[in-house]
């Protein structure tokens, strides 16, 4: 071999870690890996449904970005249920002083998308609610909204007297009703999640139990709605005494396979 042959043959040589790299770039799936917490919180109040829970979300391979995560929930009778993520909840840090004071550094938003990247570990609580109740009851409030401010020019001094009597609130109440479908027994929970690039799921099946005890509570949370929406209604009301909203939760072991 001559030396300008060797000379060319060790130049593209030395371009093939750079070539093999860009390969392995442009093929290679990224792995989405989701690590929940051990706990979540069941909950049914003005907005439905709701299920949190804490979890760890990091990539493997490449960085990409999630717009969309759903979870599936199945009771053991076969019942099912579609879920989507409404907030998250991310802290940066918490710092706690001598005198054992907590100080947390967060964020909370409406999430649009998240990114995640192999480089990076991110930890976030995660609220999730179902989008079939949230259709339904935009429209029926979008009604009484309509209603309460016909009624506020009409009647300007009974006003509110006539929109907690009215069928446009007993039609958002009632709904709210409907919607509760928690019952005792086991569920499972098996996730979604949506990008514009292919990807690997690594997400476990999750399971939990509901105890009737859990039902009962839970179930009580339906006549605090109508509460909830006259607090609303009466504000600037100097006659009316706003009613406490304590909403009952049920706090579940999350089991992992």
């Amino acid at each position: 071999m001559r030396p300008e042959e060797l000379a060319a043959y060790i130049g593209a040589t030395a371009w093939l870690p750079q070539i093999a790299s860009w390969i392995y770039k442009q093929y290679v799936k990224p792995e989405i890996i989701i690590v929940p917490d051990k706990y979540a919180e069941v909950g049914f109040t003005t907005n439905g449904p709701i299920l949190n829970f804490r979890m760890m979300i990091t990539s493997k391979n490449k960085s990409l970005i999630i717009d969309g995560f759903e979870l599936f929930i199945k009771h053991s009778d076969g019942d099912e249920h579609k879920l989507r993520w409404s907030g998250l909840l991310e802290t940066f840090s918490e710092i706690t002083d001598n005198e054992g004071n907590k100080q947390v550094v967060s964020k909370d938003q409406t999430p649009i998308a998240i990114a995640v990247s192999p480089e990076s570990l991110s930890e976030k609580f995660i609220r999730f609610q179902e989008p079939k109740f949230h259709e339904s009851d935009r429209d029926l409030k979008s009604s009484l909204i309509a209603h309460f401010n016909f009624l506020l020019k009409t009647f300007p001094n009974e006003y509110r007297e006539k929109i907690l009597s009215s069928k446009e609130l007993t039609n958002v109440t009632d709904n709210g009703k409907e919607a509760f479908w928690w019952k005792s027994g086991r569920y499972e929970i098996k996730a979604a999640i949506s990008s514009s690039n292919k990807f690997i799921l690594k997400f476990p099946q999750l399971k939990f139990d509901i105890t009737n005890i859990d039902v009962e509570n839970l179930n009580q949370n339906i006549s605090l709605i109508k509460n909830d929406l006259e607090n609303v209604i009466q504000q600037g009301n100097e006659n009316f005494e706003k009613m406490p909203i304590n909403w009952n939760w049920a706090n579940v072991n999350l089991d992992k396979s």
